[in-house]
């Protein structure tokens, strides 16, 4: 693809991101279903892990004991930091390089006819290009060729199916949806992987409504087939498929590093298989950026597309000593106020007395993250988290572990993720490394 990849558990230095800016001494208050705090912070230029494998001594963050017995009063506004220098220069947009060889044919290339042979669209089978693609059908149309699934044994799919196929340039995660069944019709829908025809034996995934699986570059075949009922009745019929697709780097542009994705999204697929969500709306947290970028990414996975790119704050007790707008560690103990990595559940709804509508989280992996609960991790909004506050003190304020986003998005946030959906939060940490969810990947 042209980018440079990297390895997801090496330290990835933020400093790409990070205007230069300075402040000593702000003010910075903590809440997160508690009382308040007070930390000074100076921001630097790149990510204290960054600075110890140079060498440098990293401060620790100090990590509370607990709760304070007493709340203290509602914060006050900080006072206005100094601007930063107005003289640094923009470095801007690089110029592409010229052409060494000289002017194109005006004419442009020529469409290659398909030769028989693998690439060739097989006699039966609908191919197609693009995603999302969309099409409506009707199995008793079609052949009966496949019967039972590698991918579900068990499930009698003798009847007549409709085949799909698609050449994947690069892997990624393949969502296959239904829609539009009438009464009396009963279509699954399979993904399968490989091959010059598809093969039963390739299944990675089938669902009544929704599949979805990591596929391969290369022929991925999806498969509408009429499931037959315990009397011998194919229940063959009309129905409407979606399919989309997203790979490791489509988000790039928007700061969302490849090989975080790529982990990101087998942490899906793994989820998905143990029917851990039956939901498409994914959120991505990035940890290993500083707090004055966007490091929360929602992605709808059965379009392909962004929902949010925004900002999101982290603990207090992950806060790095000197600049706080970067995390360094992680726990998943009560009263630590730190934050959590993993894999999470978004729960209900609620509103509280201090934070206003908030958003449960359930944690799904032990010993990482499963107490998020019982600590009252939540996401929920502040005026330090408001894009207004990162932009006049280059950084976010912090919490007591909780995800804070701007006050002006929490609703439409909220609408859009709650009841199931998963919540992803990464940083370079040897327990995130040792995720069931994570077992078998290889970065990109």
């Amino acid at each position: 693809m042209g980018w440079q990849r990297l390895s997801l558990f090496s330290v990835v230095s933020s400093a790409r991101w990070l205007a230069p800016l300075a402040l000593v001494a702000l003010p910075l208050f903590a809440a997160c279903d508690g009382d308040t705090t007070r930390i000074a912070t100076q921001v630097s230029l790149s990510h204290p892990a960054v600075a110890a494998s140079a060498g440098a001594t990293v401060p620790q963050p100090t990590d509370p004991t607990g709760d304070p017995e007493t709340p203290l009063p509602d914060p006050t506004e900080p006072t206005e930091p100094s601007e930063p220098d107005p003289s640094e220069p923009d470095p801007g947009e690089p110029t592409g390089p010229t052409d060494p060889t000289g002017p194109t044919d005006p004419t442009g290339p020529t469409e290659p006819e398909v030769p028989p042979g693998p690439l060739a669209c097989p006699a039966g089978v609908t191919c197609f290009e693009g995603f999302p693609f969309y099409d409506t059908g009707d199995t008793s149309l079609g052949a009966s060729n496949l019967d039972r699934y590698a991918c579900a044994p068990d499930k009698n799919e003798g009847g007549p199916e409709r085949v799909y196929r698609v050449l994947l340039p690069e892997p990624g995660l393949v969502v296959a949806r239904l829609d539009g069944l009438p009464s009396g019709v009963d279509v699954d829908v399979h993904v399968l992987a490989g091959g010059e025809s598809p093969a039963a034996a390739t299944c990675l995934d089938r669902g009544h409504w929704d599949s979805a699986a990591l596929a391969p570059a290369g022929a991925v075949w999806i498969v509408v087939d009429s499931w037959v009922n315990a009397n011998g009745k194919a229940l063959a019929g009309d129905y409407t498929l979606g399919v989309s697709f997203v790979a490791a780097g489509d988000f790039e542009a928007v700061g969302l590093d490849e090989a975080v994705l790529s982990a990101g999204l087998y942490a899906f697929s793994e989820a998905w298989k143990a029917r851990d969500t039956t939901r498409f709306e994914y959120t991505v947290i990035d940890f290993s950026l500083h707090s004055i970028h966007p490091r929360l990414w929602t992605l709808d996975l059965a379009s392909g597309e962004l929902l949010f790119a925004q900002r999101v704050s982290h603990g207090e007790g992950s806060a790095d000593a000197q600049d706080t707008g970067w995390a360094v560690a992680f726990s998943n103990v009560e009263g630590s106020h730190k934050s959590s990595l993993g894999l999470m559940r978004t729960g209900a709804r609620y509103m509280s007395g201090s934070n206003g509508l908030s958003l449960r989280l359930s944690g799904l992996e032990r010993g990482l993250n499963d107490q998020v609960y019982a600590r009252a991790i939540v996401i929920h909004s502040d005026s330090y988290a408001a894009d207004s506050y990162a932009e006049r003190n280059g950084r976010m304020g912090l919490s007591w572990g909780c995800q804070v986003i701007d006050p002006t998005r929490i609703a439409e946030f909220v609408d859009t993720v709650e009841g199931g959906s998963l919540v992803w939060t990464y940083f370079p940490d040897p327990t995130l490394e040792a995720s069931r969810y994570l077992v078998g990947w290889t970065a990109p």
